[in-house]
């Protein structure tokens, strides 16, 4: 992975700072340089049907559950199903700075938020260049909205992720690497709705996603 392709504000976003001094600066750039070194993109991908019916939405069969996801893919007749990790070095990395220097612990981890970030935002340029619908969703997880995080495992499992990139879910639905990403996109003919972000612009305290989202803004 190229340092020089991670986006410098979007880590200090993760670091929920807007500025570093000098030594830290540093620091951190030899933090990026070390993460970078250890991290072994992996990513997969299947182009599914999407079906709506009265109980809801499909996705290659699968019933997706929740209003937020079945929102977010209304008008789609296919939809990505995505997964991407850094794998389990990025995870040994981060581990072993959190025994020794919380500060470089942090730093990593905010560096691997930006890492995964760009690793899917590249999967999904490829998808979009493979498969060139006029218009797609963002990226949907579980776990946002209503749509449960209980659901992780049916999707690695209809991605063939622990076999493919290594990527399973622990009983606690929690993504190992933890530095893994899955997400749905839809793909439509006509505009879409970004369920995530129906209240933006409009009332951050209001919004349900408000608790996860580093741009909200609260009174």
């Amino acid at each position: 992975m190229n340092p020089q392709a991670l986006d410098r504000s979007e880590i200090l976003m993760f670091l929920r700072t807007p500025e570093l001094d000098a030594h830290l600066s540093e620091m951190l750039e030899n933090c990026i340089e070390t993460l970078c070194k250890a991290a072994q993109p992996r990513t997969v991908y299947r182009v599914l049907p999407v079906a709506h019916t009265a109980e809801g939405v499909t996705l290659g069969g699968l019933p997706l559950q929740g209003a937020d996801i079945a929102l977010h893919l209304t008008g789609c007749k296919e939809a990505a199903l995505l997964a991407a990790t850094l794998s389990a070095p990025v995870d040994a990395l981060i581990r072993r700075a959190e025994v020794t220097d919380m500060t470089r612990a942090l730093m990593y981890d905010a560096v691997a938020g930006a890492a995964i970030e760009r690793v899917c935002n590249d999967l999904e340029a490829e998808i979009k260049a493979k498969y060139p619908y006029p218009y797609y969703t963002a990226r949907f997880s579980a776990g946002y909205g209503d749509f449960p995080i209980t659901q992780q495992g049916e999707l690695v499992r209809l991605l063939d992720a622990p076999r493919r990139i290594g990527l399973t879910v622990t009983p606690h639905q929690t993504l190992l690497p933890m530095k893994s990403v899955t997400a749905v996109m839809g793909m439509s003919q006509q505009p879409v709705r970004d369920a995530r972000r129906f209240c933006c612009g409009e009332s951050c305290a209001e919004c349900p996603y408000h608790e996860d989202c580093p741009q909200a803004v609260l009174d």
